[in-house]
């Protein structure tokens, strides 16, 4: 039942216990697991890009190597390691919390996904509803949310 595991992470507490629920289902089940975080695209000021053309900087910055995002990442594999897992994948993609979690589900063919009941948009939800909720309405396979 539970062979290939996404665990979406955001840094809240309800989603550190959600890391550990998926850790402990991987564990369990010798299932894979994947630690999906989803960041917002950086805008940068126009003050910004010139600065970077003045220090000959290239590209964007990175939101992979942001500090809040490594940590979110860091924490979720902690409670993982901590349950025994040895192997986990962790990714970092950016766009809309729901439906990029979907698309990561369904392109990479996870059987099921697990994350926190709340996260850390509570004003976002109260008017567009959950990411969780979403994600169990929409998403194609088997969707465990954590309190």
């Amino acid at each position: 039942m539970f062979k290939n595991i996404l665990c979406a992470v955001d840094g809240s507490d309800h989603a550190l216990r959600a890391a550990k629920t998926a850790a402990e289902l991987a564990a369990k089940f010798g299932a894979k697991l994947t630690i999906l975080t989803v960041a917002k695209k950086i805008k940068l000021s126009p003050e910004v890009k010139r600065y970077m053309q003045l220090e000959h900087l290239s590209g964007e910055p990175q939101y992979i190597l942001d500090d809040y995002t490594e940590n979110v990442i860091d924490q979720a594999r902690a409670a993982a390691r901590h349950d025994g897992v040895p192997n986990i994948k962790t990714e970092v993609r950016e766009g809309h919390p729901a439906r990029t979690i979907i698309e990561f589900a369904e392109k990479h063919d996870f059987d099921t996904i697990v994350l926190g009941s709340r996260g850390l948009g509570d004003m976002e939800s109260t008017l567009l509803g959950s990411v969780s909720h979403k994600v169990a309405t929409l998403a194609h396979c088997t969707v465990i949310t954590v309190r």
